[in-house]
């Protein structure tokens, strides 16, 4: 087990690797945990023993709760990545524009998502910042409340319905809808 701090190797024996840092030439531990040669790619990296946040990758599936609507863009509070248990851990946004939403033209966001809603998007970038995507079909809300009236809206015949309102509620549905518990 080795301590932040502890020297690895020669920085001309080996390219650091995760959780491993160079200083003049040697390469240290950055966290606590277990060393990691990979002499095939001639890096040396640490598996960390302690719990580190969860990191969002490129083409990553992710849950999210939209926090504002503006008139180009969404911005989601990242809440799961799906296929993995550990939670975010950290309050975690990313920006969804109008152009990515769907592959159809979309004039008003507001016909597509609420403030509240709970979707489903693919990660198209993840650095510097987050930037997401629901033009898949399986992408879009997979849980929502009607605007007006709170009430849990229900999946009739491929569309929304608010069942207090008695009438169809627009959003850009995931085919996921309703199947979804985060």
């Amino acid at each position: 087990m080795k301590q932040p701090g502890d020297k690895l190797a020669s920085a001309m024996e080996y390219m650091p690797g995760k959780g491993v840092y160079e200083k003049k030439g040697e390469l240290f531990a950055g966290v606590c945990g277990t060393v990691k040669e990979d002499n095939e790619n001639m890096k040396i990296s640490i598996i960390p023993s302690v719990s580190v946040p969860l990191e969002i990758f490129d083409g990553d599936v992710v849950f999210g709760k939209i926090q504002s609507v503006r008139d180009s863009m969404v911005s989601v509070e990242i809440v799961k990545v799906k296929g993995n248990d550990r939670s975010i851990g950290r309050y975690t946004v990313g920006t969804l524009h109008i152009a990515k939403m769907s592959k159809e033209y979309v004039s008003d966001i507001r016909e597509i998502y609420q403030i509240n809603d709970l979707i489903q998007a693919t990660v198209i970038k993840s650095k510097p910042a987050i930037e997401l995507s629901t033009a898949d079909e399986k992408d879009g809300v997979v849980f929502a409340r009607c605007g007006t009236t709170h009430d849990i809206l229900k999946l009739v015949d491929g569309e929304l319905w608010s069942e207090e309102l008695r009438e169809r509620v627009p959003r850009k549905i995931s085919s996921m809808y309703g199947k979804v518990q985060v």
